[in-house]
C-alpha cells in the first residue's frame, strides 16, 4: 500500500530513525502530502491512457456497432539512490553532548531536502543519469504558439501566466485555471515570496480570492487557495529560494520569472517511487576512532500517474497578485 513519510515513520522502532524520518517533511513542507509506492528492483512500470476510442455512438436497429479501440501507453519510471553520510568528531560530542550531533544530523537532514526538493522541480535524468526528471521538464506545452499555454488544449501541461515578454504579476484568473486544468488538486507549490503576496491580495478590494490561513490540530499554521494548502518547499534557509524567479518568461525577454506547480498527490496522481522505505543507519564509532557516522539513504523517483495531475503554470514575476 502507499505511504507517505509521516506513515511510515509511525511503523520504525528505531527512536533515532523515526524521530529523523518525521523531521523530514518538515524540512521539505510538500513531502507530508506525496504517497509512495514500491518499484520492485528500482522499476515501476504502469499504464497511461491515451487516446481514446472514436466508435463510440448510437446505432439503429439491426445495425453492427462500428469497431474501434483507443490507445494506453506503457511507461516506467526508475528509482536513484540519494544518500549522504554524517561524520561528527567525538571530541565535539564530549564537548557540547549530544546535542550537538543532533544538531548536524538536522543540518544534514536539511541539505538533503534541498537536493531532493530540486531535484523533483528542477531534475533532468538527459543531462544527469545519477538522478530523475522532475516537474519542469515533464509539464511541457503541446502544439505551438500561445494556443499551446493558454489551457485551450488540455494535453498540454504547461500555462502560461502571460504571454507578454517577462511575464507579468500573478493573475488569479490564470491560477483559477491552472486549478481547474488538474484531476482533484490537493496542493500549489510556488516561491515563497509569491505566498507572503496573498495576504495583501485578499485585502485589496480589487483583487480578492478565497484565500484561508488555519492553525491545524498540530499546531501548524496552513495557507490554502482555494481550500488547496500552499507550499513552498524548503522555506528559509541558507540555500536561496525553493522555487527563484530565474526563468525566461514564455514571452521572452530577462530571466526574472518563476513557475508555480498545481498537483494531485495521490496514488494514482503525482507519487513517489522506492525500492524500500528510507532507511536511517546509525553506524556509531568508526575505526578510525575520531567520528560517528550516520546514514540516510532512500532509493527514490517519482512518476506522474495521470497525465492530468499536474499543471505548470509559468512566467510569473515577483509582483503584487492582480485579479
Amino acid at each position: 500500500m502507499p505511504h507517505t513519510l509521516p506513515e511510515y515513520a509511525k511503523t520504525v522502532d528505531n527512536l533515532k530513525s523515526r524521530a529523523i524520518i518525521e523531521l523530514f517533511p518538515e524540512a521539505l513542507d510538500f513531502m507530508s502530502m506525496m504517497p509512495f509506492k514500491t518499484a520492485p528492483g528500482g522499476r515501476y512500470g504502469y499504464f497511461r491512457e491515451g487516446s481514446l476510442p472514436t466508435n463510440m455512438g448510437f446505432r439503429a436497429l439491426n445495425e453492427v456497432p462500428t469497431e474501434g479501440f483507443g490507445t494506453v501507453n506503457d511507461l516506467t519510471e526508475q528509482c536513484f539512490p540519494i544518500a549522504g553520510f554524517l561524520d561528527v568528531d567525538r571530541v565535539k560530542i564530549n564537548r557540547y553532548g549530544s546535542e550537538r550531533r543532533a544538531m548536524e544530523e538536522s543540518m544534514a537532514l536539511k541539505a538533503l531536502a534541498k537536493k531532493l526538493g530540486d531535484t523533483f522541480i528542477g531534475g533532468d535524468n538527459a543531462t544527469n543519469p545519477r538522478e530523475y526528471t522532475g516537474l519542469r521538464s515533464r509539464l511541457r506545452a503541446v502544439g505551438s504558439g500561445n494556443t499551446s499555454v493558454d489551457g485551450s488544449n488540455y494535453e498540454s501541461r504547461l500555462l502560461a501566466n502571460d504571454v507578454a515578454s517577462g511575464g507579468a504579476a500573478l493573475k488569479l484568473s490564470q491560477l483559477d485555471l491552472a486549478i481547474g486544468l488538474v484531476n482533484d488538486p490537493n496542493c500549489i507549490l510556488l516561491p515563497k515570496a509569491l505566498k507572503t503576496r496573498f495576504g495583501a491580495a485578499v485585502r485589496n478590494a480589487g483583487v480578492g480570492g478565497l484565500y484561508t490561513n488555519d492553525v491545524e490540530d498540530a499546531g501548524h499554521r496552513v495557507e490554502r487557495y482555494q481550500g488547496i494548502p500552499l507550499m513552498t518547499g524548503y522555506g528559509i534557509t541558507p540555500f536561496g529560494e525553493f522555487l527563484p524567479f530565474n526563468e525566461v518568461a514564455f514571452g521572452g525577454g530577462s530571466a526574472v520569472t518563476a513557475s508555480l506547480y498545481v498537483l494531485s498527490f495521490a496514488e494514482m496522481g503525482v507519487c513517489g517511487l522506492e525500492t524500500q522505505p528510507m532507511e536511517v543507519t546509525d553506524m556509531g564509532l568508526l575505526n578510525n576512532g575520531v567520528h560517528y557516522r550516520t546514514n540516510i539513504e532512500h532509493d527514490t523517483g517519482m512518476c506522474i500517474e495521470s497525465p492530468y495531475a499536474a499543471i505548470r503554470l509559468s512566467s510569473i514575476t515577483n509582483a503584487a497578485i492582480v485579479a
